[in-house]
């Protein structure tokens, strides 16, 4: 009988199907012992299991901002908000990411909400004793912050733009605002050596030699200088006079790791693996979970064809980031040598797969979205693979292809594809263009606004309804025009990202105001002036306003009185709506 009983359930195999709370447990275990990669681990399977469960999304945000991804927690947090306004300790994470990303200001904001929505809450000491340290005068003096001149914070926003300008890949335009700062400003060194690199980008080489060696005539030990002619100089074929200044470097005792981070770096371009791989560890130290540091370590043990070294960090990488594409693909390809179905080759550092490999996935998306749309749709549907691929694809610089990427997923419409497109608008790096198309997309599938995107370095609120009020009556098209008027005035005269910004300040106004009475606009220029200064206000952008006044061809009092009354109505309704600005 017993052996019948065995053979029966030898037949059978039990399913061993969790459900969230499971996962959710054994997730808070491995937080108490500060695991935090197994953590994430099953906090995403309880999510997973329960997506309906918010206070597993916030955990999961916790555990993101105990790791330093500080921007994918808040993405998690905004998401929860949406859902459950009354949610108030995600404003006290909110406040703690923002103090991570040392925006004091919005920080200093969230901890006040959180204040007011829970005056007596668990985090409610930690809250205000945060705030009162962010508005005292002895934090703002010991973080240098506000010591720069306005003409100064103009200049050093100009070179900021030419270095996004550099990492986005534009390098022209980088090197007109870089050189425009530094016409004004010779002593922006930062500036200098942005602008050799993208001088070296373009490959005017001897131009990018000769402005690191101006800045190294005054800084002898400027680290970024050295590094950047060591490259170039390996480049132009003077390997001994590169060797001399990664001498210097290799001498340095530098504990700034922004700094260790350029010499890890440049030791990598130059192929000095052993070295490269002692600094990367040390930085660790710093960042133990940035994917950038781990994938670099794994590449050193690679090229050094240590080879189970190597895929212990894509390993890791593959917890932190799951169906990345990238660290995958490298892992497949050390095992396939480790088997000797390949010979070994050294790979390049940058995260990302190589050439051959990027144009073989390109021509495999173009394939797919080939496809017709039920067959597409099922693999939609079926699995996280083509999600993967497509996300990787919107990491490429060619904005075609990733407008059809875009614009195929928002074809299908359900809830795989909203949460796609919310956390497109909530990357850093991308487009204006694109987050416009986004939006655009959202609304049409009827997506539930506000629609929370990253602009400039903050996050903003973007609500599109302002036509609709308008078809409706429910406003003035006037109202429209004002919008109309200052995107328009304000185009080429402020950095990406600001349209979305001001609609979203003109939306906020337009709420605040109907709770009251919509104020009556007769010229519109003035107000659209009004609104221009209101985001200079907002953005900390020092402007003269009889200037702006006169750009708009409007009276300098009306314009005045238009900004006063914007402002004030927005601040009178600050805890009444969203904080975020």
């Amino acid at each position: 009988m017993a052996r019948e009983v065995c053979l029966k359930s030898k037949s059978k195999v039990v399913p061993f199907d969790q459900n969230g709370q499971f996962y959710y447990k054994k997730a808070k275990k491995y937080m108490e012992n500060n695991n935090y990669i197994n953590a994430l681990s099953f906090y995403r399977k309880a999510v997973e299991k329960d997506p309906e469960n918010l206070d597993y999304r916030v955990d999961l945000a916790e555990v993101f901002t105990e790791m330093g991804y500080y921007e994918v927690s808040s993405q998690i947090l905004f998401s929860v908000l949406q859902k459950d306004e009354s949610k108030a300790n995600c404003y006290f994470y909110l406040g703690c990411n923002y103090l991570g990303l040392q925006d004091y200001e919005k920080a200093k904001e969230c901890f006040e909400r959180y204040i007011f929505m829970e005056p007596y809450g668990v985090y409610s000491y930690e809250a205000r004793e945060l705030r009162d340290i962010l508005k005292s005068q002895e934090f703002y003096a010991e973080t240098e912050i506000d010591v720069i001149n306005p003409a100064k914070e103009k200049l050093y926003r100009m070179a900021n733009k030419g270095k996004n300008y550099l990492d986005a890949g534009d390098y022209k335009k980088a090197i007109r605002c870089l050189e425009n700062a530094v016409s004004k400003d010779p002593s922006l060194v930062f500036a200098k050596n942005n602008l050799a690199l993208a001088y070296f980008c373009i490959g005017e080489l001897d131009k990018a030699i000769d402005i690191c060696n101006e800045v190294l005539k005054d800084y002898p030990y400027n680290v970024h200088a050295n590094c950047n002619i060591s490259i170039f100089l390996q480049e132009k074929g003077c390997s001994e006079e590169s060797e001399k200044h990664l001498d210097t470097l290799l001498g340095m005792q530098t504990k700034d790791p922004e700094e260790t981070h350029k010499i890890a770096v440049t030791l990598c371009e130059l192929k000095k693996h052993k070295e490269a791989n002692r600094l990367l560890k040390k930085l660790l130290i710093y960042k133990p979970y940035d994917i950038k540091i781990l994938h670099y370590i794994a590449v050193s043990y690679f090229n050094m064809q240590m080879y189970n070294d190597a895929l212990t960090y894509w390993d890791k990488i593959d917890k932190i980031v799951p169906h990345n594409t990238i660290s995958s693909f490298y892992k497949r390809l050390a095992r396939a040598i480790m088997k000797k179905e390949r010979e070994f080759r050294e790979i390049p550092y940058h995260f990302q797969v190589p050439y051959e490999e990027v144009i073989y996935r390109i021509k495999k998306i173009n394939d797919l979205l080939k496809l017709p749309e039920r067959a597409l749709r099922q693999r939609w549907e079926t699995g996280d693979e083509l999600m993967a691929l497509l996300g990787w694809g919107l990491g490429l610089n060619d904005i075609s292809i990733k407008k059809a990427i875009l614009n195929v997923v928002a074809s299908f419409g359900d809830q795989k594809t909203e949460r796609f497109l919310r956390e497109f608008l909530l990357k850093k790096n991308v487009e204006d263009e694109l987050k416009k198309e986004a939006v655009a997309l959202l609304k049409q599938m009827k997506a539930r606004e506000p629609y929370i995107a990253y602009i400039n370095n903050t996050v903003v609120e973007i609500w599109v309804d302002i036509l609709e009020k308008v078809s409706s009556g429910e406003i003035p098209r006037i109202y429209y025009d004002v919008l109309e008027i200052a995107t328009q005035k304000m185009k080429d005269r402020y950095e990406d990202g600001y349209e979305l910004k001001i609609r979203e300040m003109w939306e906020k106004f337009i709420r605040a105001a109907q709770a009251k009475r919509l104020p009556r606009i007769r010229k519109a220029e003035a107000w659209a002036a009004a609104l221009e200064l209101y985001f200079c206000h907002k953005s900390g952008i020092d402007v003269n306003m009889k200037r702006i006044a006169e750009f708009y061809e409007a009276a300098y009092s009306t314009v005045y009185n238009n900004w006063h009354y914007i402002f004030y109505t927005i601040l009178e309704e600050k805890y009444g709506v969203s904080i975020l600005k």
